[in-house]
């Protein structure tokens, strides 16, 4: 069996708590998860679909099986099994999409229909599940004794990942609701620039002068007086 191979028997069918990865019911991770959290590994950042399908179809003893877009480990006796949190820590983090936070401090978080909340006891493994879905998250601290007492109910799944239903608010602290610098530049836009003229300095001007016509004529035949003068008098010196 190649590196790789082993290498993803191990994150599938062992450890995938390690990697902020949690399976389901069936010992199933999507795909597209398996491929982010892989990506941050220094040496798999090359990992693509089609290697994971080189490995089901030439690897023997085959180590994984794919379904439509989800994969699984063939021997998953290794597995973390998702457990009833008795002992917990003080505190647990979760990262949050920066553009949902507002609404996240006004409502809570509330697990999808098909996955649940997944928190860290570690700082760093919340940080990077978080920038899974946002490349700058939100970090929330989670007071887990409130949120206990206000109906979440919590599970372990391996050494540092912890499972929730929802997170209520008023049981968490986070920083504050970032400014909309787009927003605050469009609602209080530059004023236009101004020059300033100081002393002794001039600008030339884009057109030329109006001149009234009149004095247009008179200068023409002026000129025309001094050209017939000239000749007058180139003729008299003759």
């Amino acid at each position: 069996m190649n590196p790789f191979a082993k290498f993803i028997s191990y994150v599938l069918g062992r450890s995938p708590d390690e990697f902020g990865l949690v399976t389901d019911d069936m010992g199933y991770i999507a795909i597209k998860e398996l491929l982010k959290a892989l990506h941050e590994e220094d040496g798999w950042r090359h990992i693509r679909l089609a290697h994971l399908n080189e490995v089901a179809l030439t690897a023997h003893p085959c180590p994984i099986e794919i379904k439509d877009d989800r994969i699984r480990a063939c021997q998953r006796d290794g597995l973390p099994q998702i457990m009833a949190a008795e002992q917990m820590p003080k505190l647990l983090y979760i990262a949050v999409r920066r553009r949902a936070y507002p609404v996240i401090l006004e409502k809570g978080l509330q697990s999808g229909r098909h996955s649940r909340l997944v928190l860290a006891s570690d700082i760093e493994m919340a940080q990077r599940i978080g920038k899974r879905r946002d490349q700058q998250p939100l970090m929330l601290i989670v007071q887990v004794s409130q949120a206990k007492e206000k109906g979440t109910r919590f599970q372990k799944y391996g050494e540092q990942l912890y499972l929730a239903d929802a997170i209520f608010p008023a049981t968490f602290s986070g920083p504050p609701v970032p400014k909309d610098n787009s927003a605050s530049a469009k609602s209080n836009p530059l004023p236009e620039p101004t020059t300033t003229k100081t002393p002794g300095s001039y600008f030339p001007e884009l057109s030329p002068p109006y001149v009234p016509q009149r004095a247009r004529r008179k200068e023409i035949e002026w000129k025309k007086d001094r050209r017939r003068a000239r000749r007058h008098k180139s003729r008299q010196q003759e």
